[in-house]
């Protein structure tokens, strides 16, 4: 059989041998290993007594003596888990880290540390895997054991970072597991954890903190330290003068002995928490680190509303208990979109309404102040508790004396820096309601004040009660005793403060409710043909010389220009811009001809030649010329015409040879009173000039000044033309007008004919007037 299988198999004859007898070989090897491994637990247990009765000094009958011990025996089932009984003490701890084993004396028994044998307060909850004491407190033991998680590789963690720890503690995870509620900070309102958005200085570590797993990654202990802590809370360092806060937050340091330290300003003042300030430091009284009572950890009570804008609320409201800067009934708009073309940079952040920064969010408090520092443009400058802010400080984000913080925003308002409503030019001494000059307050400062306003629009000036409130922010300045007592309205001016439905007249100038905001439905106002903030509508100014410019109708503050074109007016007197380019056009007829104000038409507009909007001397249409000559018994609008249609007027080759209408003959024009139809015939009073419904043929009840032809609503042509029987400003066509009422058949040649006394039917010669 041998050789068979060594010459079948090709196998060496040992081998062979080997597997003949293999079961006896496992047999003599199993009954080695058990005698091996039965010496091992011997080993062991002989092992655990001399080594665990280091700290277990009740397990050995030998140490139950009736000597005392140097630690007291406290009597209980040490051998039953999770129970304390002397080997749980801190004695037992101390005997061995006293500097005999290890000197941990430094950190565990020196300064502050994580309270033990206390009952835990509500506001945490121990998990069933950190035992508490029979007493049903926490012990040493409720954190640590020489058994735990870090006293051997193969328990889990290969580097035993874990320091005896009943659970690893990365990132401080053991921490998180009793409280819970500052672990879930966004809930709970406390300060972020396992965040990296700031970078955590080098002395923050050097103070005691410890790191987390990733750089810059904040942790319980970044702050805490659980042995050996300076400050109380178990900070890592004193914190009553907001040290600790201050490490991190080195910027808003600058908020110390400033007027929103409240150590200054309210020194009695304690936070949410019942803490006085002088325990808990300058940041507290506004921040608490854990269960604050909202966002951004705010230490303060919180009312219902934007909690952005409540943050500052608490104090400057104007509900509030405090002596302390109130925003007053008319302040800024808070919580606000930006316009859509205005695009803010970092200095002006915007924010969500939680009160944290978001590039899409809305205007808060915070965009234009930072509540940290009392000048932006020193550090050293704290201000004082009774020193008065100014647009240089106060909190600003930047200095606003130049009113570059209000431009960032309101960029369409830049012009008024190069105008005369820059007042540190025009009016230097003038002073708004805080007793500000402009150059202290800033141009926008002069007229405009972000909080304590006397009224909307966040005006800035005593406001007179004499007129609606829009009319009043100007006259505020343009009054007799005003800054602008040199630019008055006089006693004749366009009328404000009426609404265009009654002309049914559509514009898209801003109208104003009686509240100064604008409104589809509301009245005209100075504001409706004015923008203060744009000297020139068209051509911004470059080079400014810091001097009063003498304005035109260019320019002015108009909201369009109204020269050489009449584009502003037209916005609501739409059919008198028709005059534009025709021979009423002084452009085209006599560019050097003035107006009363002495103003030609360059300066004055096309529609400034005859009506003046501000000064004029007559009430009535606000007329800008000399009246033409006419007797006692004419009717005055003829002589509207006659100031240039006469023998030394600037139409003097256009003069009638006839211009009136018998006497005797009155005339009703109930059925021709619409204005839109082409037979409108106006009647006007003869003494007053106002329109009635009775009384004789004028100037103006056939001709319509402003438009060449009556069936032509267009511009001239930019020339001066001869006209005929079918234009001439003639307001009506021959064979539908007023003359057919009294005349019939007759009255086409009676129109055709009126200014030709050899041509048309002559009345008594007694009632005739001839123009001399």
């Amino acid at each position: 059989m041998y050789y068979l299988m060594h010459d079948s198999r090709k196998l060496p004859p040992m081998i062979s041998y080997i597997r003949l007898y293999k079961p006896l070989l496992f047999s003599i090897l199993t009954a080695f290993l058990i005698l091996t491994y039965n010496n091992h637990a011997l080993g062991l247990e002989m092992s655990s007594k001399r080594d665990c009765v280091v700290c277990h000094i009740m397990w050995m009958d030998d140490f139950r003596t009736d000597q005392e011990t140097l630690v007291p025996f406290q009597p209980g089932n040490v051998l039953m888990k999770d129970t304390q009984g002397v080997v749980s003490s801190e004695e037992i701890c101390y005997s061995c880290h006293d500097g005999y084993v290890m000197d941990s004396r430094h950190i565990a028994w020196t300064y502050n540390r994580h309270p033990t044998f206390v009952k835990p307060s509500k506001n945490v909850t121990v998990p069933l895997d950190l035992p508490l004491s029979v007493k049903d407190e926490i012990y040493c033991g409720t954190c640590h054991s020489a058994h735990g998680k870090g006293a051997a590789p193969q328990h889990g963690d290969p580097t035993g970072r874990t320091a005896l720890f009943r659970e690893v503690n990365i990132d401080s995870s053991l921490c998180e597991k009793c409280h819970r509620n500052e672990a879930s900070f966004k809930f709970s309102n406390g300060h972020p954890v396992h965040t990296k958005s700031l970078e955590l200085p080098a002395k923050l570590f050097e103070s005691g903190a410890r790191a987390g797993s990733e750089n810059n990654k904040v942790i319980c202990q970044s702050c805490h330290k659980v042995h050996g802590a300076k400050g109380n809370k178990i900070l890592i360092v004193d914190n009553t003068n907001s040290e600790l806060c201050g490490l991190c937050h080195e910027k808003q340091n600058s908020l110390v002995d400033t007027k929103h330290d409240l150590r200054t300003t309210l020194p009695d003042e304690k936070n949410i928490k019942k803490q006085p300030l002088s325990e808990s430091g300058p940041c507290s009284a506004c921040h608490i680190p854990h269960n604050a009572a909202g966002k951004r950890l705010w230490a303060r009570p919180i009312k219902e509303g934007n909690p952005a804008s409540q943050l500052c609320l608490t104090c400057h409201g104007e509900d509030t208990n405090y002596k302390t800067k109130r925003i007053g009934e008319y302040s800024h708009p808070i919580n606000a979109k930006l316009a859509s073309d205005v695009k803010l940079s970092d200095e002006l952040p915007l924010f969500s309404e939680d009160g944290t920064k978001n590039p899409k969010g809305n205007v808060q408090c915070f965009t234009c102040h930072d509540i940290h520092r009392w000048d932006p443009n020193s550090l050293i400058n704290k201000g004082g508790k009774d020193v008065e802010g100014d647009s240089s400080n106060s909190f600003l984000r930047m200095p606003n004396d130049s009113s570059v913080l209000c431009l960032m925003c309101h960029t369409d308002k830049k012009q008024l820096a190069s105008s005369d409503h820059n007042l540190a030019v025009t009016a230097p001494e003038e002073k708004n309601v805080q007793g500000f000059t402009p150059l202290v307050s800033g141009p926008c400062g002069v007229c405009h004040i972000p909080h304590n306003a006397v009224s909307k629009r966040l005006w800035a000036k005593r406001l007179t009660g004499d007129k609606d409130i829009v009319s009043q922010l100007c006259t505020g300045c343009h009054n007799k005793n005003g800054a602008a007592k040199a630019k008055l309205l006089g006693d004749n001016y366009h009328a404000v403060d009426v609404t265009l439905d009654k002309f049914h007249i559509k514009t898209t100038l801003p109208l104003y409710d009686g509240e100064a905001n604008k409104a589809a439905d509301g009245k005209i106002a100075c504001l409706t043909c004015h923008d203060p903030h744009v000297w020139d509508p068209v051509n911004t100014v470059s080079n400014y010389t810091s001097e009063n410019i003498e304005g035109d109708a260019r320019n002015s503050f108009l909201r369009k220009s109204n020269s050489p074109s009449s584009e502003l007016c037209k916005e609501c007197h739409k059919d008198k811009a028709f005059v534009d380019g025709t021979d009423h056009d002084m452009n085209i007829t006599n560019p050097e001809a003035t107006n009363l104000l002495g103003q030609t038409v360059r300066e004055s507009g096309q529609c400034g030649v005859c009506h003046l909007v501000h000064n004029s001397p007559n009430k009535m249409k606000l007329w800008g010329r000399a009246f033409g000559r006419i007797t006692s018994d004419e009717d005055i609008i003829d002589s509207l015409c006659n100031g240039c249609h006469s023998p030394d007027g600037i139409a003097k080759d256009k003069i009638p040879v006839i211009a009136t209408h018998p006497e005797e003959r009155l005339i009703n024009n109930i059925m021709r009173s619409n204005r839109d139809s082409l037979d409108f015939s106006p009647i006007f009073d003869k003494r007053t000039g106002a329109e009635v419904n009775v009384g004789n043929i004028s100037c103006p009840s056939c001709h319509n000044a402003h438009q060449w032809s009556p069936l032509v609503k267009e511009k001239g042509v930019n020339k001066n033309l001869e006209g005929n029987a079918t234009n001439s400003f003639l307001r009506n066509v021959s064979y539908n007008n007023i003359c057919i009422d009294c005349h019939g058949l007759d009255a086409i040649f009676r129109y055709k004919y009126y200014h030709d006394p050899k041509e048309r039917v002559e009345p008594p010669p007694s009632i005739i007037k001839f123009i001399e």
